[in-house]
């Protein structure tokens, strides 16, 4: 399967910036461009080749309800993740009368996102190699399976630290090793490696044990399905 072409649409650029590495650390999926009003937005989708829409609803101009309201009237053969701020139940039921993948509200954890993408590209591959499908294919495609997150960040760790080194090892064109993740982060080589086994644990995190011309082998972190350099 050819990879999923992405549109973002957000009008923060820090969070359309977070939301392109996201998508990209993903296998299977390109992001082909940014629209930071819902104008630019229509614009996009009327003149590019677009798999699926990852859309927020607050946009200057025209609004994400209104983006979405026009894709499904047109008819066009786009797919669209909400993600956005807006949790009231009013919106939530609007949307899904017509037909998004899912619903993220932020704040939100690159675990989540990746797992609705990740599943969202299973189901895509599984329509396009099949012209009827079971209804148990039927059923993997309504349901949600998202991992339950009742557990939250564990008492010593804090969230906010954690989407900061989420996000910092999204932007690593390479491999990293605990020292320089802590040096660019910000924080203390104690406080990165806790943090570094809990995502390792979690699965979201690879380490790979390096080896050097000079000293001890190094271990080195590279995020589950982000493709980064080889070192050496």
């Amino acid at each position: 399967m050819e990879k999923i072409r992405v549109l973002i649409v957000d009008d923060d650029p820090m969070v359309a910036d977070i939301n392109k590495n996201y998508t990209e650390a993903i296998a299977g999926f390109c992001v082909i461009g940014i629209a930071k009003n819902g104008k630019d937005a229509i614009y996009q989708i009327n003149t590019f080749d677009i798999d699926l829409v990852i859309l927020d609803i607050y946009l200057p101009e025209i609004n994400g309800v209104d983006i979405l309201s026009l894709i499904r009237r047109e008819e066009k053969n786009i797919d669209v993740i909400m993600i956005t701020a807006a949790d009231d139940s009013a919106t939530v039921s609007r949307v899904l009368r017509q037909g998004v993948v899912a619903y993220i509200t932020k704040p939100f954890k690159f675990d989540r996102f990746r797992l609705i993408l990740e599943n969202y590209r299973r189901h895509k591959q599984t329509m396009l190699q099949k012209s009827n499908l079971e209804q148990s294919d039927i059923d993997k495609i309504f349901a949600t399976p998202v991992r339950s997150e009742k557990q939250g960040t564990p008492k010593n760790l804090h969230a906010q630290t954690l989407t900061l080194i989420t996000n910092y090892l999204l932007g690593c064109s390479e491999p990293i090793s605990a020292e320089e993740l802590a040096s660019g982060v910000g924080i203390s080589r104690v406080t990165c490696r806790r943090y570094l086994e809990y995502l390792v644990n979690e699965g979201q995190l690879q380490m790979d044990l390096c080896y050097v011309s000079v000293g001890r082998p190094i271990h080195r972190f590279t995020l589950v399905g982000k493709k980064n350099k080889p070192i050496g």
